[in-house]
């Protein structure tokens, strides 16, 4: 597994898929360390080009495939648009020996509601700076946005189906864990992991903060053309920008803290609302720390 020198820490080498790296080589508390090679996240595979495919399996003895995205993202929808995306099919190449399992984390029919409502707001629906303006206005995107995420049913059952699926993986195996820009669900899924695991909150938040590495270049053509349209306030395009490629500490902060107070701890979260039990926990570190 060569990574080249000037590649940002983390990397697992891939040159068509955003946001691609890895959970290996954070610490624990006691002074262990996650298994590298293990733990794999990035943004959708569909830009994923053939010697990216060959890494993955060959490399990393790529197993298995998490998709966190919806239905509607994968296959295409007409109303996806107002959330980012073209709303054209998008789904994942097949990958020979590697099983792919569908794990959506949004309610969809609910997001699709909130975006009647949104569209009736504006006068162009194509406009997506001021579609997600008023979906920051509406509360429907931005800092709670997670909390939603790990509240709703689905985002639950679909978490708890991924720790199933990591304590499966057989020896030498890996997992990679996406969603479209592979920051927000998937930053969820990774914090998840890192806190089984005993990682602490200031390493869970600074892998999470890599996205605003992984994805600069992207992040400032975007913000140019926010400022260039004039469309949002100086002091809010930061927030703005969140909906987008960028993310911010706050966020993740925000949802480690109600993860808190409300259960104890992320562990707390794991345990009591995704039923996954102490000895899988202690199962999970026996085999994934070194």
């Amino acid at each position: 597994m060569s990574i080249k020198n000037d590649e940002p820490r983390q990397s697992i080498g891939l040159t068509g898929v955003q946001n691609a790296r890895e959970l290996g080589g954070y610490r624990t508390a006691d002074g262990k360390e996650v298994k590298h090679g293990i733990f794999l996240r990035s943004a959708k595979l569909s830009t994923a080009t053939e010697d990216d495919i060959k890494r993955l399996t060959d490399d990393y003895s790529l197993a298995k495939i998490l998709d966190f995205r919806s239905d509607e993202e994968i296959y295409g929808s007409p109303m996806i648009k107002i959330f980012g995306s073209i709303g054209e099919p998008d789904p994942d190449p097949d990958i020979e020996g590697v099983s792919y399992i569908h794990l959506p984390i949004i309610d969809m029919t609910r997001m699709l509601e909130a975006s009647e409502e949104v569209l009736s707001l504006v006068d162009d629906p194509s406009d997506f700076i001021t579609l997600t303006r008023v979906m920051l206005d509406k509360g429907i995107v931005g800092d709670n946005m997670y909390i939603t995420f790990l509240k709703d049913e689905l985002g639950k059952k679909n978490y708890a189906r991924m720790f199933e699926e990591i304590l499966s993986l057989g020896d030498g195996e890996s997992i990679l864990l996406h969603c479209t820009q592979g920051k927000d669900r998937t930053g969820l899924a990774a914090m998840l992991i890192l806190s089984a695991l005993d990682v602490d909150r200031d390493t869970i938040t600074d892998d999470y903060m890599l996205t605003n590495l992984y994805c600069s270049e992207r992040i400032r053509e975007e913000r140019k053309m926010i400022e260039s349209s004039g469309a949002i306030p100086a002091d809010k395009i930061d927030e703005f920008m969140i909906v987008m490629d960028q993310v911010s500490r706050d966020t993740m902060d925000n949802v480690l803290s109600h993860l808190s107070e409300n259960y104890g701890s992320v562990k707390g979260y794991i345990r009591d609302a995704l039923g996954l039990p102490e000895s899988a926990l202690a199962g999970m570190r026996d085999r994934f720390l070194s």
